[in-house]
């Protein structure tokens, strides 16, 4: 937010009232006036009063909320996902093509999609179920309300007129309860947020700048999806230009009796207790959310199982899992967003891409490990080691080259 006060608001001078507005809309400009009644001055500035128009979007979903889980697990029986003999007569990425169009002939049948227009808001992230069904229950008492006094106004009998009253004080009192609700869920959850980041300044100021409002770039459609992939493009195509010219890379040979050659097969086990490790968010290419995979994780875990040992032993990534649904994010607040340069891609490939992608790692991580060949000095992307440990072990290599 921007003060539009730039002058003494006070006979003895000083900046005591101010007008402040947000970035993202239309600054207003503030006239500092002496009127006499008091010693502090008048601010007068204009206001728009007309509201912004509505901006509703047109959706393709499914009614997940309408899908009996059990009715799903008894489909998912019946397709080939669980007949191992249908497997045989497919390659790796036909399996991995015949999981989305299984999964999809039976969500089509259970809960078929459909189209809704719905007005587009943000929703605070403290606005959990309880919220919701307190709002549901209000709006549905104000609803009856309405039919109330609209009889007790067509037909202004006692008995209308009284449940008319009834009517308007029930709502009253449930939309005094719902506003209690919020506040009490507002503030219970930013002073936990506050609380648990307290050791973490980076992530505590994040917290204060999206609770403040600050740091929120305005959305524009002035640059589209092929502006950006020429950018990248055109990026790409540079650096290989300016490393055209370079030397060959330098390895250094592994020790003897260091050999992996093969991937160990995954098990049943290894891919139900992966799944239940994800967590609840999925790409919007999955064809079922996260959490129903989680749910149906032992009837799916042999197709599964199969799928990634397939693609093991061929060595062969399915077409399908290399697809990633692609989101640009701006970088920073502040920056230009008609510059390609300003946004950083953001990739989301789907759940079983990922799920393979932990197990083949693990499988890296525990060779890398036992053969002793991290290098000594490697602080990423390792099991307890940090930044921390990074500066601990140059602050001690300083310490000995001092000492000598």
């Amino acid at each position: 937010m921007t003060c539009r006060v730039n002058q003494p608001t006070h006979d003895l001078g000083g900046l005591l009232d101010i007008v402040a507005c947000r970035d993202d809309l239309q600054l207003p400009v503030v006239d500092v006036i002496d009127v006499g009644l008091s010693d502090h001055r008048l601010l007068r500035w204009s206001v728009s009063t007309s509201r912004p128009p509505l901006v509703y979007t047109t959706s393709t979903v499914r009614p997940w909320r309408q899908l009996d889980p059990v009715e799903f697990r008894d489909c998912l029986l019946s397709t080939a996902l669980c007949q191992p003999e249908e497997w045989q007569r497919h390659d790796v990425d036909s399996l991995a093509h015949l999981y989305d169009t299984e999964l999809l002939a039976v969500l089509n049948r259970l809960v078929p999609q459909r189209t809704v227009t719905y007005r587009r808001r943000s929703s605070d992230p403290w606005f959990d179920d309880e919220c919701r069904q307190a709002k549901r229950r209000t709006r549905c008492l104000e609803r009856a309300s309405s039919r109330a006094a609209r009889a007790a106004t067509t037909d202004p009998s006692a008995a209308n007129a009284a449940a008319a009253a009834a009517a308007i004080t029930a709502w009253t009192t449930e939309r005094r309860v719902y506003r209690d609700l919020q506040n009490r869920k507002r503030e219970e959850f930013w002073q936990t947020k506050i609380e648990s980041e307290r050791s973490t300044p980076q992530r505590l100021w994040r917290s204060i700048d999206s609770l403040m409002g600050r740091g929120h770039a305005p959305s524009t459609t002035s640059i589209d999806a092929q502006d950006l992939h020429r950018f990248f493009e055109e990026k790409i195509d540079s650096i290989r230009a300016s490393t055209a010219g370079a030397a060959a890379p330098s390895f250094v040979s592994a020790p003897p009796g260091c050999d992996f050659s093969v991937f160990h097969a995954i098990s049943v086990d290894d891919v139900i207790a992966a799944i239940h490790q994800l967590p609840d968010k999925q790409c919007a290419t999955d064809p079922i959310p996260t959490r129903l995979l989680k749910d149906c994780a032992d009837v799916m875990a042999l197709f599964v199982t199969e799928l990634f040992n397939r693609s093991l032993s061929a060595g062969v990534f399915p077409v399908q899992f290399k697809a990633a649904f692609i989101t640009p994010l701006l970088k920073k607040s502040d920056l230009d967003p008609l510059q390609g340069k300003s946004y950083r891609p953001m990739s989301n490939l789907t759940v079983l891409s990922k799920t393979l992608e932990r197990l083949v790692a693990r499988q890296l991580v525990d060779y890398l490990s036992e053969r002793k060949l991290f290098p000594v000095l490697q602080s990423a992307y390792r099991a307890y080691h940090s930044t921390e440990t990074a500066v601990f072990c140059g602050l001690r290599i300083s310490v000995y080259q001092f000492s000598d």
